[in-house]
């Protein structure tokens, strides 16, 4: 089973998961009041943050070393 990344929200706070395809469904469930917000998922976690920063700007700054 490959697990891919989930741009999910609450409230209108996002969050990234790390799921398999059978199991965010009752993931969700489970954590009441979450949704996915990106379809498809993402297949790194890189891929996930940028399409959230993309979604929610501002949201989760950049950060610089």
């Amino acid at each position: 089973m490959l697990s891919k990344f989930y741009v999910v929200q609450k409230n209108g706070v996002p969050a990234i998961w790390q799921s398999d395809a059978k199991r965010i469904v009752p993931l969700l469930k489970r954590k009441a009041g979450f949704t996915v917000v990106s379809e498809p998922p993402c297949g790194t976690r890189a891929e996930a943050l940028m399409k959230l920063r993309e979604l929610f700007p501002g949201c989760r700054p950049i950060r610089s070393n």
